[in-house]
This record gives structure tokens, sequence and C-alpha cells, in this order.
């Protein structure tokens, strides 16, 4: 069976005292990668407080990003702070999971693979 990635990085940083930041990156087949960080409360539940997943191509030109920052341009959208943005455009999202954001840059790769 192939391997969807074709190399993965991952990083953690304690944010005493209750917290921590989970970075890292999956690079697929075609080159493009997955850039991701999440900054955790960890204490007394897990709750994921920041979040970002940028995916782009192989010479780091923008497909998606996901992320939960306060940006003015989506300030008007009903999911705010959650939005995604495209390669050229701007839209509600619920703000999906590390695994979710994984799932759609795959689905990309091979799609662009046929």
């Amino acid at each position: 069976m192939k391997r969807p990635t074709s190399s993965q990085s991952l990083g953690y940083e304690d944010r005493p005292p209750v917290a921590g930041i989970i970075k890292g990156s999956a690079t697929f087949a075609d080159g493009t990668v997955l850039h991701f960080k999440e900054y955790l409360q960890l204490h007394p539940t897990s709750i994921r407080l920041k979040y970002a997943y940028q995916y782009v191509t192989a010479s780091s030109s923008l497909i998606f990003r996901y992320d939960n920052a306060r940006d003015p341009a989506a300030r008007d959208l009903p999911t705010y702070p959650h939005h995604r943005h495209g390669h050229t455009d701007l839209e509600a999202s619920a703000g999906p999971t590390l695994s979710e954001a994984l799932r759609e840059a795959a689905a990309l790769v091979k799609r662009l693979r046929r």
C-alpha cells in the first residue's frame, strides 16, 4: 500500500502552566505540504484554543488555509472567527479538525493524480 505522505514532522512546545502547542507538517508524494499548528489548553480538559491548517503547493502557493484568527475580512461570516481561505476566496467554516484537514488534502492529491 502506498503511503499518502512522503515525509512528516511533528513538534510539541509546553506552555506552562496548562497549555501546549502542537505543530508540524505533512509532505505529500506530489510535493504539496500541509502545515499545521494547534494551541491547546490541556488542563482541566483538552480544548483547542487556536489553530491553523495551511495546505500549499510544492512552490508554496496557497491551496487552502483554515484558521480561527480574528481576521477582519472574515468578520461578517456566520462562523467567525472560524474561516477558510481558498486560493482566491474567503468562506465560512465550522473549523475542521487536523484529521479532517489531512483528509481534504489527501483527497486533492488523489484527484489530481487521476
